[in-house]
Protein backbone atom coordinates (compact mmCIF):
# COMPACT_ATOMS: atom_id res chain seq x y z
CA UNK A 1 0.00 0.00 0.00
CA UNK A 2 1.27 3.52 -0.76
CA UNK A 3 2.29 6.43 1.44
CA UNK A 4 1.79 10.14 0.82
CA UNK A 5 3.10 13.41 2.22
CA UNK A 6 1.44 16.40 0.58
CA UNK A 7 1.78 20.13 1.22
CA UNK A 8 -0.88 22.45 -0.15
CA UNK A 9 0.05 26.14 -0.34
CA UNK A 10 -1.91 29.23 -1.39
CA UNK A 11 -1.11 32.98 -1.42
CA UNK A 12 -2.86 35.22 1.09
CA UNK A 13 -4.69 38.06 -0.67
CA UNK A 14 -4.09 41.71 0.23
CA UNK A 15 -7.69 42.78 -0.24
CA UNK A 16 -9.51 45.12 2.14
CA UNK A 17 -11.71 42.27 3.43
CA UNK A 18 -8.75 39.98 4.04
CA UNK A 19 -6.89 42.71 5.93
CA UNK A 20 -9.96 43.53 8.01
CA UNK A 21 -10.41 39.89 9.09
CA UNK A 22 -6.70 39.61 9.95
CA UNK A 23 -6.99 42.64 12.17
CA UNK A 24 -10.33 41.69 13.68
CA UNK A 25 -9.17 38.20 14.70
CA UNK A 26 -5.48 39.00 15.38
CA UNK A 27 -4.22 36.79 12.57
CA UNK A 28 -0.55 37.49 11.74
CA UNK A 29 -0.22 38.47 8.11
CA UNK A 30 1.62 36.00 5.91
CA UNK A 31 2.18 36.07 2.19
CA UNK A 32 1.36 32.36 1.98
CA UNK A 33 -0.60 29.74 3.88
CA UNK A 34 0.28 26.07 3.75
CA UNK A 35 -1.14 22.81 5.07
CA UNK A 36 0.63 19.45 5.17
CA UNK A 37 -1.15 16.10 5.13
CA UNK A 38 0.38 12.65 5.57
CA UNK A 39 -0.83 9.08 5.33
CA UNK A 40 1.12 5.85 5.75
CA UNK A 41 -0.64 2.68 4.65
CA UNK A 42 2.40 0.39 4.61
CA UNK A 43 0.84 -1.70 7.39
CA UNK A 44 -1.47 -3.21 4.76
CA UNK A 45 1.40 -4.02 2.38
CA UNK A 46 1.05 -7.49 0.92
CA UNK A 47 -2.23 -8.21 2.70
CA UNK A 48 -5.19 -9.47 0.64
CA UNK A 49 -8.17 -7.10 0.76
CA UNK A 50 -11.25 -6.05 -1.18
CA UNK A 51 -12.75 -2.99 0.54
CA UNK A 52 -10.96 -0.23 2.40
CA UNK A 53 -11.66 3.33 3.53
CA UNK A 54 -10.02 6.62 4.36
CA UNK A 55 -11.94 8.45 7.10
CA UNK A 56 -11.54 11.67 9.01
CA UNK A 57 -13.19 14.93 9.91
CA UNK A 58 -13.69 17.70 7.38
CA UNK A 59 -10.44 19.53 6.60
CA UNK A 60 -8.18 16.60 7.44
CA UNK A 61 -7.00 16.26 3.83
CA UNK A 62 -8.93 13.15 2.80
CA UNK A 63 -9.42 14.23 -0.81
CA UNK A 64 -5.90 15.63 -1.16
CA UNK A 65 -4.34 12.43 0.14
CA UNK A 66 -6.62 10.16 -1.87
CA UNK A 67 -5.63 11.92 -5.09
CA UNK A 68 -1.96 11.57 -4.14
CA UNK A 69 -2.20 7.94 -3.04
CA UNK A 70 -4.24 6.73 -6.00
CA UNK A 71 -3.94 9.30 -8.82
CA UNK A 72 -5.24 7.01 -11.58
CA UNK A 73 -7.95 5.25 -9.58
CA UNK A 74 -9.37 8.34 -7.83
CA UNK A 75 -12.96 9.31 -8.66
CA UNK A 76 -14.78 12.34 -7.31
CA UNK A 77 -17.93 11.18 -9.20
CA UNK A 78 -18.46 14.67 -10.62
CA UNK A 79 -19.42 13.27 -14.00
CA UNK A 80 -21.06 15.24 -16.74
CA UNK A 81 -24.62 13.96 -17.15
CA UNK A 82 -26.23 15.54 -20.20
CA UNK A 83 -28.30 12.94 -22.04
CA UNK A 84 -32.08 12.77 -21.91
CA UNK A 85 -31.76 9.13 -20.78
CA UNK A 86 -29.48 8.04 -17.92
CA UNK A 87 -28.42 4.91 -19.82
CA UNK A 88 -27.07 7.02 -22.71
CA UNK A 89 -24.68 8.88 -20.42
CA UNK A 90 -22.60 5.76 -19.81
CA UNK A 91 -19.57 5.09 -22.06
CA UNK A 92 -20.52 4.00 -25.57
CA UNK A 93 -18.39 0.85 -25.46
CA UNK A 94 -20.52 -0.61 -22.64
CA UNK A 95 -23.38 -2.94 -23.44
CA UNK A 96 -26.83 -2.26 -22.06
CA UNK A 97 -26.51 -5.42 -19.95
CA UNK A 98 -23.26 -4.11 -18.41
CA UNK A 99 -24.95 -0.82 -17.50
CA UNK A 100 -28.01 -2.52 -16.05
CA UNK A 101 -25.79 -4.84 -14.00
CA UNK A 102 -23.87 -1.87 -12.59
CA UNK A 103 -27.03 0.05 -11.68
CA UNK A 104 -28.57 -3.02 -10.06
CA UNK A 105 -25.34 -3.76 -8.18
CA UNK A 106 -25.55 -0.42 -6.33
CA UNK A 107 -29.20 -0.94 -5.42
CA UNK A 108 -30.63 1.29 -8.15
CA UNK A 109 -33.23 -1.20 -9.37
CA UNK A 110 -35.78 1.03 -11.06
CA UNK A 111 -35.92 0.56 -14.86
CA UNK A 112 -38.34 3.50 -15.40
CA UNK A 113 -35.86 5.81 -13.63
CA UNK A 114 -33.06 4.60 -15.91
CA UNK A 115 -34.97 6.10 -18.83
CA UNK A 116 -35.05 9.57 -17.24
CA UNK A 117 -32.30 12.21 -17.40
CA UNK A 118 -29.93 12.42 -14.45
CA UNK A 119 -31.09 15.93 -13.56
CA UNK A 120 -34.61 14.82 -12.56
CA UNK A 121 -33.53 11.94 -10.30
CA UNK A 122 -33.68 12.14 -6.52
CA UNK A 123 -30.47 12.85 -4.62
CA UNK A 124 -30.21 9.21 -3.56
CA UNK A 125 -30.75 7.99 -7.12
CA UNK A 126 -28.12 10.39 -8.43
CA UNK A 127 -25.56 9.14 -5.93
CA UNK A 128 -26.28 5.53 -6.87
CA UNK A 129 -25.95 6.42 -10.56
CA UNK A 130 -22.62 8.16 -9.87
CA UNK A 131 -21.34 5.06 -8.09
CA UNK A 132 -22.55 2.74 -10.86
CA UNK A 133 -20.66 4.83 -13.40
CA UNK A 134 -17.52 4.75 -11.23
CA UNK A 135 -17.67 0.98 -10.76
CA UNK A 136 -18.55 -0.06 -14.28
CA UNK A 137 -15.64 -1.24 -16.40
CA UNK A 138 -12.56 -3.38 -15.89
CA UNK A 139 -10.60 -1.28 -13.36
CA UNK A 140 -9.33 -3.52 -10.58
CA UNK A 141 -9.30 -0.66 -8.06
CA UNK A 142 -11.70 2.27 -7.74
CA UNK A 143 -11.34 5.05 -5.14
CA UNK A 144 -14.50 7.13 -4.59
CA UNK A 145 -14.45 10.46 -2.78
CA UNK A 146 -17.36 11.89 -0.76
CA UNK A 147 -18.84 8.40 -0.44
CA UNK A 148 -22.48 8.66 0.80
CA UNK A 149 -21.97 12.31 1.77
CA UNK A 150 -25.15 13.51 0.04
CA UNK A 151 -27.60 10.82 1.17
CA UNK A 152 -29.35 10.06 4.44
CA UNK A 153 -27.92 7.34 6.64
CA UNK A 154 -30.51 4.71 5.74
CA UNK A 155 -29.59 5.04 2.08
CA UNK A 156 -25.91 5.08 3.07
CA UNK A 157 -26.30 1.73 4.84
CA UNK A 158 -28.08 -0.04 1.99
CA UNK A 159 -25.80 1.52 -0.62
CA UNK A 160 -22.66 0.50 1.27
CA UNK A 161 -23.82 -3.09 1.61
CA UNK A 162 -24.67 -3.26 -2.11
CA UNK A 163 -21.33 -1.79 -3.23
CA UNK A 164 -19.32 -4.10 -0.97
CA UNK A 165 -21.18 -7.17 -2.19
CA UNK A 166 -20.67 -6.19 -5.84
CA UNK A 167 -16.95 -5.47 -5.41
CA UNK A 168 -16.25 -8.75 -3.64
CA UNK A 169 -18.19 -10.81 -6.17
CA UNK A 170 -16.33 -9.13 -9.03
CA UNK A 171 -12.98 -9.77 -7.35
CA UNK A 172 -12.11 -6.06 -7.49
CA UNK A 173 -11.00 -3.52 -4.88
CA UNK A 174 -12.77 -0.40 -3.62
CA UNK A 175 -11.72 2.45 -1.33
CA UNK A 176 -14.33 4.80 0.15
CA UNK A 177 -13.15 8.29 1.11
CA UNK A 178 -15.62 9.70 3.60
CA UNK A 179 -16.21 11.58 6.83
CA UNK A 180 -19.03 9.19 7.76
CA UNK A 181 -17.81 6.39 9.99
CA UNK A 182 -21.18 4.62 10.05
CA UNK A 183 -20.50 3.16 6.58
CA UNK A 184 -17.42 1.24 7.71
CA UNK A 185 -19.39 -1.67 9.16
CA UNK A 186 -21.93 -1.69 6.31
CA UNK A 187 -19.04 -1.87 3.84
CA UNK A 188 -17.44 -4.57 6.00
CA UNK A 189 -14.09 -2.90 5.30
CA UNK A 190 -10.95 -5.01 5.46
CA UNK A 191 -9.00 -1.95 6.60
CA UNK A 192 -9.46 1.76 7.15
CA UNK A 193 -7.04 4.62 7.62
CA UNK A 194 -8.16 7.09 10.29
CA UNK A 195 -6.75 10.55 9.60
CA UNK A 196 -7.93 11.80 13.00
CA UNK A 197 -5.79 9.16 14.70
CA UNK A 198 -3.11 8.94 12.04
CA UNK A 199 -3.11 5.17 11.90
CA UNK A 200 -4.42 2.16 10.01
CA UNK A 201 -6.96 -0.26 11.44
CA UNK A 202 -6.61 -3.71 9.92
CA UNK A 203 -9.16 -6.52 10.15
CA UNK A 204 -12.49 -6.98 8.45
CA UNK A 205 -15.48 -5.41 10.19
CA UNK A 206 -18.84 -7.14 10.31
CA UNK A 207 -22.06 -5.69 8.97
CA UNK A 208 -24.66 -4.64 11.55
CA UNK A 209 -27.55 -7.01 11.99
CA UNK A 210 -30.53 -6.68 9.66
CA UNK A 211 -33.64 -8.02 11.38
CA UNK A 212 -36.39 -8.93 8.92
CA UNK A 213 -39.95 -9.88 9.76
CA UNK A 214 -42.41 -10.98 7.07
CA UNK A 215 -46.10 -11.05 7.99
CA UNK A 216 -49.33 -11.42 6.06
CA UNK A 217 -50.92 -8.01 5.66
CA UNK A 218 -53.59 -5.89 4.05
CA UNK A 219 -53.96 -4.91 0.42
CA UNK A 220 -54.26 -1.31 1.65
CA UNK A 221 -50.47 -1.21 1.99
CA UNK A 222 -50.18 -1.26 -1.81
CA UNK A 223 -50.83 2.50 -1.93
CA UNK A 224 -47.41 3.04 -0.35
CA UNK A 225 -45.59 0.81 -2.84
CA UNK A 226 -47.47 1.06 -6.12
CA UNK A 227 -45.48 4.03 -7.43
CA UNK A 228 -42.24 2.07 -7.09
CA UNK A 229 -43.24 -1.00 -9.12
CA UNK A 230 -41.40 -1.01 -12.42
CA UNK A 231 -44.22 -2.53 -14.53
CA UNK A 232 -47.55 -1.35 -13.21
CA UNK A 233 -49.34 0.25 -10.29
CA UNK A 234 -52.27 -2.16 -10.38
CA UNK A 235 -52.92 -4.96 -7.91
CA UNK A 236 -55.15 -7.92 -8.77
CA UNK A 237 -58.31 -8.36 -6.71
CA UNK A 238 -57.34 -11.95 -5.83
CA UNK A 239 -53.87 -11.00 -4.58
CA UNK A 240 -52.73 -12.22 -1.18
CA UNK A 241 -50.33 -9.78 0.52
CA UNK A 242 -47.21 -10.26 2.66
CA UNK A 243 -45.31 -7.31 4.12
CA UNK A 244 -41.65 -7.03 5.15
CA UNK A 245 -40.56 -5.04 8.20
CA UNK A 246 -36.90 -4.35 8.90
CA UNK A 247 -34.66 -3.04 11.70
CA UNK A 248 -31.16 -1.93 10.75
CA UNK A 249 -28.41 -2.20 13.33
CA UNK A 250 -29.44 -0.58 16.62
CA UNK A 251 -32.51 1.17 15.23
CA UNK A 252 -35.21 1.28 17.94
CA UNK A 253 -38.15 0.45 15.69
CA UNK A 254 -38.96 -1.62 12.64
CA UNK A 255 -40.03 -0.03 9.37
CA UNK A 256 -42.32 -1.29 6.62
CA UNK A 257 -40.02 -1.62 3.61
CA UNK A 258 -41.26 -4.46 1.39
CA UNK A 259 -44.43 -5.62 -0.34
CA UNK A 260 -44.96 -9.07 -1.86
CA UNK A 261 -48.24 -10.35 -3.26
CA UNK A 262 -49.23 -13.80 -4.49
CA UNK A 263 -51.83 -15.27 -6.79
CA UNK A 264 -53.06 -18.86 -7.09
CA UNK A 265 -51.63 -20.80 -10.03
CA UNK A 266 -54.52 -21.54 -12.35
CA UNK A 267 -55.04 -25.26 -12.84
CA UNK A 268 -52.53 -26.24 -10.13
CA UNK A 269 -54.20 -26.61 -6.77
CA UNK A 270 -51.94 -25.96 -3.81
CA UNK A 271 -49.56 -23.71 -5.76
CA UNK A 272 -49.06 -19.95 -5.52
CA UNK A 273 -47.00 -17.62 -7.68
CA UNK A 274 -45.49 -14.18 -7.31
CA UNK A 275 -47.53 -11.19 -8.43
CA UNK A 276 -45.98 -7.90 -7.23
CA UNK A 277 -42.60 -7.48 -5.52
CA UNK A 278 -41.47 -4.06 -4.30
CA UNK A 279 -38.76 -2.91 -1.87
CA UNK A 280 -38.72 0.82 -1.11
CA UNK A 281 -35.79 2.53 -2.89
CA UNK A 282 -34.00 3.59 0.31
CA UNK A 283 -33.66 -0.05 1.35
CA UNK A 284 -32.65 -1.59 -1.98
CA UNK A 285 -29.27 -3.29 -1.94
CA UNK A 286 -29.60 -5.15 1.36
CA UNK A 287 -31.01 -8.35 -0.15
CA UNK A 288 -34.45 -7.71 1.37
CA UNK A 289 -36.35 -8.65 -1.80
CA UNK A 290 -34.97 -12.18 -2.01
CA UNK A 291 -35.26 -12.72 1.75
CA UNK A 292 -38.88 -11.50 1.71
CA UNK A 293 -39.85 -13.87 -1.11
CA UNK A 294 -38.16 -16.85 0.52
CA UNK A 295 -39.66 -16.13 3.94
CA UNK A 296 -43.13 -15.95 2.37
CA UNK A 297 -42.65 -19.19 0.46
CA UNK A 298 -41.43 -20.89 3.64
CA UNK A 299 -44.48 -19.70 5.58
CA UNK A 300 -46.80 -21.03 2.88
CA UNK A 301 -45.31 -24.49 3.23
CA UNK A 302 -45.01 -24.62 7.02
CA UNK A 303 -48.51 -23.33 7.73
CA UNK A 304 -50.55 -24.56 4.77
CA UNK A 305 -48.41 -27.09 2.85
CA UNK A 306 -48.68 -24.85 -0.21
CA UNK A 307 -45.88 -24.57 -2.75
CA UNK A 308 -44.48 -21.47 -4.47
CA UNK A 309 -43.29 -20.90 -8.03
CA UNK A 310 -42.14 -17.73 -9.75
CA UNK A 311 -41.63 -16.52 -13.30
CA UNK A 312 -39.31 -13.54 -13.54
CA UNK A 313 -37.18 -11.50 -15.89
CA UNK A 314 -35.43 -9.57 -13.09
CA UNK A 315 -31.68 -10.09 -13.43
CA UNK A 316 -31.00 -9.73 -9.70
CA UNK A 317 -33.58 -12.40 -8.79
CA UNK A 318 -32.28 -14.77 -11.46
CA UNK A 319 -28.66 -14.31 -10.34
CA UNK A 320 -29.60 -14.98 -6.69
CA UNK A 321 -31.50 -18.15 -7.54
CA UNK A 322 -28.66 -19.47 -9.64
CA UNK A 323 -26.36 -19.04 -6.64
CA UNK A 324 -28.73 -21.09 -4.46
CA UNK A 325 -29.65 -24.23 -6.43
CA UNK A 326 -30.49 -26.10 -3.22
CA UNK A 327 -33.28 -23.56 -2.54
CA UNK A 328 -34.48 -22.81 -6.07
CA UNK A 329 -35.09 -25.31 -8.85
CA UNK A 330 -35.12 -23.96 -12.40
CA UNK A 331 -38.11 -25.37 -14.29
CA UNK A 332 -37.98 -23.14 -17.38
CA UNK A 333 -34.70 -21.88 -18.80
CA UNK A 334 -34.53 -18.29 -20.11
CA UNK A 335 -37.15 -18.00 -22.82
CA UNK A 336 -38.78 -15.22 -24.80
CA UNK A 337 -42.50 -15.77 -24.48
CA UNK A 338 -44.42 -15.76 -27.75
CA UNK A 339 -47.47 -13.59 -28.35
CA UNK A 340 -49.81 -16.60 -28.46
CA UNK A 341 -51.58 -17.76 -25.30
CA UNK A 342 -51.91 -15.96 -21.99
CA UNK A 343 -49.99 -15.66 -18.78
CA UNK A 344 -52.97 -17.10 -16.94
CA UNK A 345 -56.62 -17.89 -17.43
CA UNK A 346 -57.48 -15.51 -14.60
CA UNK A 347 -59.02 -12.41 -16.12
CA UNK A 348 -57.03 -9.20 -15.88
CA UNK A 349 -53.54 -10.59 -15.32
CA UNK A 350 -50.70 -8.84 -17.14
CA UNK A 351 -48.76 -10.80 -19.75
CA UNK A 352 -45.03 -11.52 -19.84
CA UNK A 353 -45.02 -11.49 -23.65
CA UNK A 354 -41.89 -9.88 -25.10
CA UNK A 355 -39.71 -10.36 -22.02
CA UNK A 356 -36.98 -12.96 -21.48
CA UNK A 357 -38.25 -14.93 -18.49
CA UNK A 358 -37.30 -17.90 -16.31
CA UNK A 359 -39.48 -20.02 -14.04
CA UNK A 360 -38.37 -21.30 -10.64
CA UNK A 361 -39.83 -23.50 -7.90
CA UNK A 362 -38.95 -22.84 -4.26
CA UNK A 363 -37.76 -25.88 -2.28
CA UNK A 364 -38.88 -25.60 1.39
CA UNK A 365 -36.34 -26.17 4.14
CA UNK A 366 -38.11 -29.37 5.22
CA UNK A 367 -37.69 -30.85 1.74
CA UNK A 368 -34.05 -29.77 1.58
CA UNK A 369 -33.33 -31.50 4.90
CA UNK A 370 -35.14 -34.63 3.76
CA UNK A 371 -33.19 -34.73 0.51
CA UNK A 372 -29.92 -34.22 2.38
CA UNK A 373 -30.75 -37.01 4.85
CA UNK A 374 -31.68 -39.39 2.00
CA UNK A 375 -28.46 -38.61 0.16
CA UNK A 376 -26.38 -39.21 3.30
CA UNK A 377 -28.16 -42.52 3.95
CA UNK A 378 -27.55 -43.58 0.36
CA UNK A 379 -23.85 -42.85 0.69
CA UNK A 380 -23.63 -44.98 3.86
CA UNK A 381 -25.31 -47.89 2.17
Amino acid sequence: MPTAHVTVASPVPTSFRAARVEGQFDIPHRTEQSLTFSADLTECEGQPWSVGAVVGASGRGKSTLARALWPREYRDVAYGWHADCLLDDFPEDLSTDDIVSALTAVGFSSPPAWLRPYRVLSTGQKHRADLARALVGEDQLVVVDEFTSVVDRTVAASLSAAVARHVRRAGHQFVAVTCHRDVLEWLEVDWYYDLDEGRTHWGRLHRPRVRLQVREGSRKAWSRFRGHHYLTGELHNAARVFLAYVQLGDAPAEHLVGFFSLLPVAGHRGWWRGHRTVVLPDYQGLGIGNAMIEATAEQLWKREKKRFRATTSARSLIAHRRRHPEMWRLTMAPKMKAAVGKTSTIKGLSSSVGRLTTTWVYVPEEMRRSASTSATSGERR
